[in-house]
Parts: C-alpha cells; sequence; structure tokens
C-alpha cells in the first residue's frame, strides 16, 4: 500500500483538483484508489457521482 498526501496551507492553489485528477488517473490505470477530504469545505465529492447513497448520510446538498 502507498499513501500521497496533497497538502499546502494556502487556499485556491488547486489541492483539490490536483488530488482529483490524480485519482482519477491512477484509477483509471486500474489501481484502487481511497481519496480522503479533510478540508473544511470539503468539495472532493462534488467530482465525482456516487452510484448509491450511503447509509445515514447525506447528500450532496446537504439533506439527509
Amino acid at each position: 500500500m502507498r499513501v500521497s498526501a496533497t497538502v499546502c496551507s494556502k487556499g485556491g492553489v488547486g489541492k483539490t483538483t490536483t488530488t482529483a485528477n490524480l485519482g482519477g488517473l491512477l484509477a483509471d490505470a486500474g489501481l484502487r484508489v481511497l481519496l480522503i477530504d479533510l478540508d473544511t469545505q470539503p468539495t472532493l465529492s462534488s467530482y465525482y457521482e456516487l452510484s448509491q447513497p450511503a447509509p445515514g448520510g447525506g447528500d450532496r446538498a446537504g439533506r439527509s
């Protein structure tokens, strides 16, 4: 297992976009990928559609 992190304290530098694109590239290459967004404004989930809702979770609009 390999772990990679995209970190920068400055906002607006493309961390989420870079992470989403890198994760998609690795997944397309056949690797198993887990992306975790620890930002206080998590937008990584908006890059990927869920095939089914998570039990007990809300959707992207914030409704549960």
